[in-house]
């Protein structure tokens, strides 16, 4: 009887525990997937000043992106960024440049370091080093829209600035 009951209990009790699923495993590195819904044409603003981002899918162990600033009419900054794979992980790289194609930045890009990844949601943080920008998120709050959170270091202040953007039409 006793060797009965084991049988019984052993059987669901063995089915019970292989359903339960494996603990998960720790996530994955960083990897330029995180950033895909970043991919396409994207505009911040109206009237007086726009600003529009547009993303290329990931290649070759790199994403782009170029951006345009124009306030009253007037060209006000174009960017190029980089975001690139790397053995320590992945790294945001980018110039600002004036309507001549004068550069901002005197000598190196900013560099950032992406951080913390979620669900379309992305943060790069500055090193130590860094004069000019601590932090960007590039995060959705809903279908079609992105938001980038910009924290920056003004005279040892912190200080920044939000963009909304919306899905521009294909």
């Amino acid at each position: 009887m006793a060797h009965m009951l084991k049988r019984t209990l052993i059987k669901p009790l063995l089915a019970m525990l292989l359903a339960i699923p494996a603990p998960a495993s720790a996530r994955e590195p960083a990897a330029l997937a995180d950033l895909a819904f970043l991919e396409g044409a994207w505009r911040s603003g109206d009237g007086d000043f726009v600003f529009e981002e547009i993303w290329s899918g990931a290649e070759g162990g790199v994403m782009t992106a170029m951006a345009r600033g124009v306030s009253g009419g007037n060209l006000q900054v174009l960017e190029y960024i980089v975001v690139a794979e790397e053995p320590d992980g992945v790294v945001m790289r980018f110039k600002h440049y004036n309507d001549d194609f004068t550069t901002w930045e005197a000598d190196a890009p900013i560099s950032l370091s992406l951080e913390a990844v979620a669900e379309n949601d992305v943060t790069f943080i500055a090193g130590p080093a860094s004069q000019e920008v601590k932090s960007i998120r590039y995060w959705m709050p809903e279908a079609g829209t992105l938001q980038a959170d910009i924290v920056l270091l003004e005279n040892g202040e912190e200080g920044g600035f939000s963009l909304t953007f919306a899905r521009m039409s294909e």
